[in-house]
């Protein structure tokens, strides 16, 4: 696979920011895909905004602390990464199914086994389906976007 997707529902998005887990994340995503996405979702039918007021500082300025400046500093640490947004998971499937388009399915395996050690990734891998997951299925695919540790993949 080519590529690969991290979603994030807004509150998950600041939570990820601040704990310093997104970084982390996108770290990983950078390593091993050539073009690592963040897809930010948002609720159409609500208003939406990065900036509060409270959030901007005496001189007019964003606190280094808000989310809006962590997510500058990622972006600028991580140069291959790309982001996208959505205003509903509706929204979001056809973003997948865009992304998709003449794209071959990905293996879930070989997918899963993507940033692992070498020697963790060939027992995994010699183990065979069991030793992968549920289901004999090793990371997400692009059907199981929402509710996976693993990002969803897209070859």
């Amino acid at each position: 696979p080519e590529s690969v997707v991290e979603r994030k529902a807004l509150p998950d998005l600041f939570s990820s920011l601040g704990s310093g887990r997104l970084y982390h994340q996108a770290e990983a995503m950078t390593k091993s895909y050539k073009t690592p996405i963040l897809l930010i979702e948002f609720d159409g039918d609500k208003a939406f905004a990065l900036t509060g007021l409270s959030e901007l500082s005496d001189s007019g300025g964003l606190d280094h602390r808000s989310p809006q400046a962590r997510l500058v500093l990622l972006l600028l640490h991580f140069p291959k990464l790309r982001l996208l947004w959505s205003r509903s998971q509706h929204a979001t499937g056809e973003l997948f199914l865009t992304l998709k388009r003449n794209q071959e399915e990905p293996d879930a395996a070989a997918a899963a086994l993507v940033g692992l050690p070498l020697d963790v990734a060939a027992a995994t891998a010699a183990a065979g389906p069991a030793a992968a997951g549920p289901g004999g299925q090793g990371g997400a695919t692009l059907a199981a976007a929402g509710g996976s540790s693993q990002p969803p993949v897209i070859s």
